[in-house]
């Protein structure tokens, strides 16, 4: 009966300082990380205009399919056609949105700059750090 009592306690106390050092790791962990996010990205920007149109088409589009299942459910059949147009389009204005972005993007480029303003100008690297020049021998 020892024997079981001792065993029990070893392994509550291992249980217990197991989970005292994980959570502290993670503590640390957790600050060295949002250190590091603060770091890289200070400043977040805000949603874009087409990805709201994105996400709202994305909305619609699960509304109507939700909607076209309890229709198929109630009636037995499906309405193809009206189907087949709303995701037509919202291919195209996909397709659209697309070809707008790649233009934007193109524009952009040969602009030299980003989609959000502009390029740093290149630097070039210091001229004392070639090999040095001939000392006329």
């Amino acid at each position: 009966m020892k024997i079981f009592i001792v065993a029990i306690a070893a392994w509550a106390a291992g249980a217990i300082l197991g989970y005292c050092m994980a959570r502290r790791a993670y503590r640390r962990l957790r600050k060295r990380l949002r250190a590091l996010r603060e770091e890289q990205e200070p400043t977040k920007g805000k949603m874009g205009t087409m990805d709201k149109v994105l996400v709202l088409e994305a909305v619609f589009l699960v509304s109507y399919t939700v909607a076209n299942l309890v229709v198929f459910w109630h009636t037995g059949s499906e309405p193809a056609t009206l189907t087949g147009c709303v995701f037509g389009v919202c291919g195209l204005e996909n397709g659209v949105m697309g070809w707008i972005k790649t233009n934007k993007d193109k524009a952009a480029e040969a602009a030299g700059t980003s989609g959000s303003g502009a390029k740093p100008p290149h630097e070039e690297p210091p001229a004392g750090t070639g090999e040095p020049p001939d000392a006329g021998l």
